[in-house]
């Protein structure tokens, strides 16, 4: 009898993208990992974007790492509060902060990374805009890295495809199909308004302004990227809730930049 899968069954990953790293002897998801690496290379660009500018790197450094931290808390709270009825409905109100399933979503991390970074700036002495636009290009580095993580762990996957620029990936159950690379996709997205950041910085824009750029494009990316997930977090049955967010926040920033950039 045949072991081999039949014709269009999905497949376990067996190879590729480990779930999993050992590090001291413990295993430790590839999510997490990329996510602190992550959280480091934001933290070290946004210091020395901070140096360029003039001020001083390690307070800014610092800023922006604890707004980063703070932020985990509130892309938790989003999460848990968007699939409210799966937790309602749990025995146990340790799931709440159950991670070990997944369980973020980056829109909420403005809940706490915003006032978090509104008092980091009155501690250090940097204008709260000024450190705004030091964090941008501190997250376009960062984000590059931590969606990387979404690659190794399965999640955040896109819909199965028979077209040309499909990738065979796993999800968070390791059945392998032949998907979108939405992963991919918003990692270049990444990678491109960083570049756009670099070959525009440094300008005479106003104070912010970088800040809401990155909001934009960002929103802006995950309008069009997010139909191509396979799962999506829907609401009410039918509204997509990430895609809508993204929307709010893409117009919010863009109306927000051209009242900064452009005074009456």
């Amino acid at each position: 009898m045949s072991s081999r899968p039949e014709a269009g069954a999905p497949e376990l990953a067996v190879s590729g993208f480990p779930r999993f790293f050992t590090i001291a002897g413990r295993r430790v998801n590839s999510y997490k990992v990329f996510l602190a690496v992550g959280i480091c290379v934001g933290t070290l660009t946004t210091a020395a974007a901070a140096d360029a500018a003039g001020l001083s790197p390690l307070p800014v450094g610092l800023a922006a790492m604890g707004s980063a931290l703070a932020g985990l808390i509130g892309a938790r709270v989003y999460h848990v509060l968007v699939h409210a009825p799966r937790y309602l409905g749990a025995d146990s109100p340790r799931t709440l902060w159950h991670t070990a399933s997944g369980g973020m979503g980056v829109f909420g991390a403005l809940l706490t990374f915003v006032p978090t970074s509104l008092a980091a700036a009155a501690v250090i002495g940097v204008p709260a805009a000024d450190l705004w636009d030091q964090m941008a290009v501190g997250v376009l580095a960062g984000g590059f890295w931590i969606r990387l993580g979404c690659v190794f762990n399965g999640c955040c996957g896109g819909r199965e495809t028979d077209g040309p620029f499909g990738v065979f990936l796993h999800d968070t159950v390791g059945v392998r199909k032949r998907r979108v690379p939405v992963q991919f996709l918003e990692m270049a997205w990444w990678v491109l308004g960083l570049v756009a950041f670099l070959a525009l910085w440094p300008t005479e824009s106003p104070a912010g302004s970088c800040a809401l750029a990155v909001l934009a494009w960002y929103g802006a990316g995950r309008f069009f990227l997010e139909p191509l997930r396979e799962s999506p977090a829907v609401v009410y049955g039918r509204v997509r809730i990430n895609q809508l967010v993204a929307l709010l926040i893409a117009m919010g920033a863009i109306s927000a930049l051209v009242l900064v950039a452009w005074p009456t």
